[in-house]
């Protein structure tokens, strides 16, 4: 199984999370990556992704896993030889099994276009938006797990996955409560995070973390 970090930037920050999905699959199927398949009656490509990314905010740290006999080196070689806009992968791990991405990525750091330290997270934040028809006032402080600045702009660490805050919607707060010109699609996702004991390890660490304790790709030569 060899998982792919990639980007969302560009024109693919606009497409849906289904319609990314769909493109991925193209694109692997026009690398030339063999890829296993599922038994039973419908059988389909085992492709597995991390939580989607919301519409308009961009990504440098999407991932996905193959279950292919490829190595990491050559599945990552070929995809980016197949890829078509922004959508390349720069990083590549081999793991010996499915690393439930959807299931254990619990955070995601995001670059918010404001000043580092323009909001004081310790009061907390809350968000007003509309769900299913009706109005949700909720304070996230909650899900907020660390505030710092990357370049000078605001780095947020959310909570993702099955606990997840949307980072349009505390971007539209922050918007709102800086009084700042700024759109969405300057928002980037740069890193996503497993929760270990407890701990928050960043998705390459974690794979390469495996790679330590003796688990090798057999795909390298």
């Amino acid at each position: 199984m060899i998982v792919l970090r990639y980007s969302r930037l560009g024109a693919h920050r606009f497409v849906s999370h289904i319609d990314v999905l769909r493109e991925f699959g193209r694109i692997v199927r026009r690398a030339g990556i063999p890829v296993k398949y599922s038994e039973g009656f419908n059988p389909h490509a085992l492709l597995f992704f991390a939580p989607p990314t919301p519409v308009g905010v961009g990504s440098v740290a999407e991932y996905a896993a193959i279950d292919t006999s490829l190595s990491a080196e050559e599945t990552m070689a070929r995809f980016n030889a197949a890829v078509v806009g922004e959508m390349r992968a720069d990083a590549a791990f081999f793991t010996a099994k499915n690393p439930n991405l959807a299931g254990r990525i619990a955070a995601a750091d995001y670059v918010f276009p404001f000043p580092a330290g323009a909001y004081d997270f310790a009061k907390g934040l809350t968000l007003d938006y509309v769900k299913k028809g009706e109005r949700v006032t909720e304070n996230v402080a909650d899900r907020i797990f660390a505030a710092g600045e990357r370049e000078g702009k605001m780095l947020l660490t959310l909570a993702a996955g099955n606990v997840t805050l949307r980072p349009d919607r505390v971007f539209d707060a922050l918007k709102r409560e800086l009084g700042a010109a700024a759109d969405v699609s300057d928002v980037v996702k740069t890193e996503q995070y497993f929760r270990t004991d407890g701990a928050l390890i960043a998705v390459p660490d974690a794979m390469t973390e495996c790679a330590e304790h003796g688990v090798r790709d057999p795909g390298r030569k």
